[in-house]
């Protein structure tokens, strides 16, 4: 059997400390002591931890450039940031966060080795990112036949085990909550939505709004148009957080009258009441493979004439008390 590869959390835990210490411990970088470096240096040998010393960093520079379209999204990038980095520190290269926008400003710096195009539309900048002749991997969809590397969640995979967990309790009538068609992202997991609720004999709608207006609006409007849903799948948990706010204003009880399902698994999805039903994606190993694909097409020979990548990495579905068995009282006579 394979020994378990150990990880940043496992030393943190063997030593009473925080991750983010033992990641700047390992890394050489400024803000822990020269004792506690050592402690973690020595456990690291230890355990078996494949970490470099501050000699053989620099090997260089890894730009994560980012843009964020909400304030939502913030947690998610955040998130595949410090994956990026952990798994950058441990193989001597380091990773730069810089906006987007820095890869218009001009050439890029001779000691960067790889670009992450951390943002929500990556044609946008791909070809121009391309055009640098370093390796690019983006996170979320490339364009088609694009080359590139692309790692991404099971979106489609996402859709239909939401479908069919909502079949199992009775849920025959399904709405799918967005704000911006555009990204593929919310439109495969839309599909898989549709495809998984074929199944059953199922029927899905899907409500688009405006996330800087608000719900209250489209969501009357859709009722007032005949939409009857039993259960409602939302882009993201931050929709998934207002739509329980608004339902709850309207007097409709979650999930007694409809379910309500989230993506992400941010940390509101277990602050808001009733906690949040939702599909957890790994966007911290999503932030390790886009920096491994780097590494490996700039350390390894062989790995350069691999055709592009795409790396699709698979949730998981968290069930907790938003989601429950479809009412048989009709709740929009309420």
């Amino acid at each position: 059997m394979a020994r378990k590869r150990v990880t940043l959390q496992d030393l943190a835990d063997a030593l009473g400390i925080s991750k983010f210490s033992v990641s700047r411990a390992l890394s050489g970088k400024p803000g822990v002591g020269e004792g506690t470096r050592r402690r973690v240096e020595g456990a690291a040998r230890e355990m078996g931890y494949p970490f470099v010393t501050e000699q053989a960093q620099n090997r260089g520079q890894i730009w994560f450039l980012r843009r964020e379209i909400d304030r939502v999204s913030t947690e998610l990038w955040s998130n595949i940031l410090l994956g990026a980095e952990q798994e950058a520190e441990a193989s001597g290269f380091t990773v730069i966060s810089k906006q987007a926008h820095s890869l218009l400003d001009g050439p890029v710096d001779e000691a960067v080795v790889g670009l992450i195009l951390a943002i929500p539309y990556p044609e946008e900048l791909s070809g121009i990112a391309s055009r640098s002749n370093l390796p690019v991997v983006c996170s979320g969809y490339a364009g088609p036949l694009e080359h590139i590397d692309q790692v991404s969640g099971a979106d489609w995979e996402a859709g239909v085990t939401i479908a069919r967990y909502l079949a199992a309790l009775g849920h025959r009538k399904f709405v799918f909550v967005h704000g911006d068609a555009r990204l593929l992202g919310r439109a495969e997991r839309f599909r898989g939505l549709c495809d998984g609720a074929k199944e059953f004999d199922g029927t899905v709608d899907d409500l688009v709004f405006d996330e800087q207006a608000g719900l209250r609006k489209p969501l009357l409007d859709y009722m007032d148009a005949g939409g009857k849903p039993s259960a409602l799948f939302c882009a993201h948990d931050g929709i998934a957080v207002s739509v329980i706010s608004e339902l709850a204003l309207l007097g409709i009880r979650v999930p007694e009258d409809v379910s309500v399902v989230g993506f992400n698994d941010f940390i509101s999805a277990s602050q808001v009441a009733p906690r949040l039903t939702t599909i957890r994606t790994p966007h911290v190993e999503m932030g390790a493979a886009m920096t491994r694909c780097i590494v490996d097409r700039v350390s390894n020979s062989r790995f350069q004439t691999v055709p592009p990548l795409r790396i699709n990495l698979v949730p998981e579905l968290i069930i907790r008390e938003s989601a429950g068995p479809a009412s048989l009282v009709p709740w929009e006579r309420k």
